[in-house]
């Protein structure tokens, strides 16, 4: 029977390895976000805020999930404490 320790595991696990995929989006949401962006304003945002976004979505790391912190949500929605 899983346990909340073999969770935990299994949580670490699947966060562990996201850094190449995450990398390999940062184009399209450079992208998805100046259209999202015209499709909500119904005009294309200024060069300076995509050019911000950019700078923001190329500086950021990947960090993996933190598998104390799961089990500490997961305890309290579970548990009607959260």
């Amino acid at each position: 029977m899983p346990t909340l320790e073999s969770a935990k595991a299994k949580y670490a696990r699947r966060t562990a390895n996201g850094a190449a995929a995450y990398n390999a989006a940062k184009g399209r949401m450079a992208s998805n976000y100046s259209s999202g962006i015209q499709r909500f304003i119904g005009a294309p945002p200024a060069a300076h805020i995509v050019s911000s976004y950019q700078a923001g979505i190329q500086a950021a790391q990947y960090r993996p999930g933190d598998p104390d912190k799961w089990a500490r949500n997961y305890l309290a929605k579970m548990t009607g404490a959260g």
